[in-house]
């Protein structure tokens, strides 16, 4: 535990995906938060670690670095750029990345388009989230076509579903605070727990 948390804390200033649904990439970047660094264990197994840390820069990049915590995996660094920021319930965002940007997975390097749309979520007590709807296209080392869904069931939970291109994944979500959210998962037919940290807002 103490090296997985040594490694966030080191690839917190290092360059895998960028903001995520699940582990798919999503169009739009971190926001208002500048970092996030998800912690977790699958199958309670210290030695089947994973986590995940994005890193916005600036208005338009992110970097961000992975890793699965299943066996045969390795850390995995990537960089996404935001080409059109998005205006929920208006325009998607749109941006392309790189992951596994030095080559080093079974899959190698992929390339990737990425679309995320917000629709607010009304009703006779509207929620504070919207309903997102994530699409895009790989190539190369990504799948050729991946989809996710953030769905807010209230204020503090939330259910997220995504087709990789490979497996299907879902998680319930409590987030009592912003800035903190428990995670239980299913990736790759595994459960997963995790506990993940949102911090810089703007």
């Amino acid at each position: 535990m103490r090296r997985s948390l040594a490694l966030l804390a080191a690839l917190a200033c290092a360059w895998a995906y960028a903001d995520r649904v699940i582990e798919i990439p999503t169009g739009r970047l971190l926001y208002p938060q500048s970092f996030k660094a998800e912690l977790g264990l699958v199958h309670t197994d210290r030695s089947r670690e994973r986590w995940q840390v994005n890193w916005r820069v600036s208005d338009y990049i992110e970097l961000s670095a992975a890793r699965s915590g299943f066996a045969g995996s390795t850390e995995l660094a990537g960089v996404q750029v935001n080409l059109y920021p998005e205006i929920p319930n208006y325009t998607p965002g749109v941006s392309v990345g790189v992951v596994d940007l030095f080559d080093r997975s079974v899959n190698g390097r992929g390339y990737y388009l990425a679309l995320s749309y917000s629709v607010p979520t009304l009703g006779e007590t509207p929620l504070d989230y919207d309903l997102r709807v994530h699409l895009g296209i790989g190539f190369k080392g990504m799948p050729p076509f991946f989809i996710g869904f953030e769905i807010p069931l209230t204020n503090h939970f939330f259910a997220l579903a995504e087709h990789t291109g490979r497996d299907i994944n879902a998680a319930l979500v409590w987030q009592p605070v912003p800035q903190l959210q428990l995670r239980a998962s299913i990736i790759q037919n595994r459960t997963s727990w995790s506990l993940l940290l949102q911090l810089g807002e703007e």
